[in-house]
């Protein structure tokens, strides 16, 4: 017996650097970090360390106002290489998570530069 798929529907998204930044961002411990300094409430549906590393990946591959932020979502593979519902991604969330940062900038921006210390080796490299 001979079994056929049948494909109903084919999903066209960009990918460009966006595994490459992804990869980047979480080697920066972008989202930690700023998690660390701004904790949300348990039911928020991403973090805003979350947030902020989509804000930093959508700057770094296709740049739009905030307002168009949630296209770009759903046009490139922000989904699958952030796991980030596009709906979480609209422009007063991305505002919520840059008030939320906002007194945190220095913190944050001192942190992530700082390469962290390797426990085998005591050197300073990123991990």
């Amino acid at each position: 017996m001979r079994m056929r798929a049948v494909v109903s529907q084919v999903v066209t998204k960009r990918l460009g650097a966006l595994p490459v930044v992804a990869a980047f961002l979480h080697r920066l411990r972008v989202a930690e970090i700023v998690d660390d300094l701004c904790p949300v409430r348990d039911l928020a549906l991403a973090t805003h360390g979350e947030v902020i590393e989509a804000l930093v990946a959508n700057r770094l591959t296709a740049p739009r106002p905030l307002v168009r932020v949630e296209d770009w979502v759903r046009t490139w593979a922000v989904k699958e290489v952030l796991d980030l519902d596009p709906a979480v991604l609209n422009d007063d969330r991305l505002g919520r998570a840059l008030d939320a940062i906002a007194p945190h900038l220095e913190e944050v921006t001192g942190s992530v530069s700082r390469p962290r210390r390797s426990a085998r080796s005591g050197s300073t490299r990123p991990s």
